[in-house]
């Protein structure tokens, strides 16, 4: 009876944050970012490759942006920002700052391109992350869009060019996030588990979240790096 009980919630609930979803989404952006799409490259068995577009519910942003102060000064950007589904939410929340994302995967990436285009404050890149210089950024956002390895290599990525700080938020780290911890320069300043919101239930098992800050010249002071 529990068992079954949990699965109508689950299932109930995933039906309202659907719906909740895609009104948000057609008012904002004129059409539903709902639908998955799936990966261009992904090798689970070797944590290699990125990760389909799935859309993060608007009420787990609300959630996550909580913990997030943008201002005019800032600079956004969605590191594999799919459809535009945080780009529309920071839309609805009036953020202060340009906004931008960045997308391999054309099957998605073209649906946040066409959409964004009605917003002066929105920009969206058709591209490899890994091409990009990040120093026009300050906030970073992260919807596990890399298996572990290549989340790895992203972040290395990151050190090797960036010369001041940046905030980085990281939504469902449990499966890399831990390759930051005790990495020199990076501080973790806050971290959350979500089973559910409001009582409803926003995934099949609890996510988290965490967002951290990278320093250049704390990671420069390491004794490792001053042999």
């Amino acid at each position: 009876m529990n068992k079954l009980f949990h699965r109508a919630h689950r299932r109930i609930s995933g039906i309202v944050l659907r719906a909740a979803d895609g009104a948000n989404d057609r008012r904002i952006c004129g059409q539903s970012l709902v639908k998955y799409v799936q990966s261009v490259y992904r090798d689970d068995a070797n944590g290699v490759g990125m990760t389909g577009s799935q859309s993060t519910h608007y009420i787990i942003l609300d959630r996550i942006f909580s913990h997030v102060a943008l201002t005019e000064q800032d600079t956004f950007l969605d590191v594999g920002c799919g459809k535009g589904r945080v780009l529309a939410f920071l839309l609805k929340k009036h953020a202060p700052c340009k906004l931008y994302g960045v997308e391999i995967n054309e099957a998605s990436g073209k649906v946040a391109l066409e959409w964004t285009k009605q917003y002066d404050q929105v920009s969206v890149t058709l591209g490899d992350a890994f091409q990009l210089d990040y120093n026009p950024y300050t906030i970073l956002f992260l919807g596990r869009p890399f298996l572990p390895k290549t989340f790895l290599q992203f972040i290395e990525r990151l050190e090797s060019g960036l010369t001041h700080p940046v905030t980085l938020i990281y939504w469902v780290d449990q499966q890399s996030g831990q390759l930051l911890k005790d990495r020199p320069g990076w501080d973790m300043r806050f971290r959350e588990k979500l089973a559910s919101i409001h009582g409803l239930k926003i995934a099949k098992t609890p996510q988290c979240y965490s967002i951290w800050t990278y320093d250049p010249a704390g990671r420069a002071e390491t004794p490792s790096s001053n042999a």
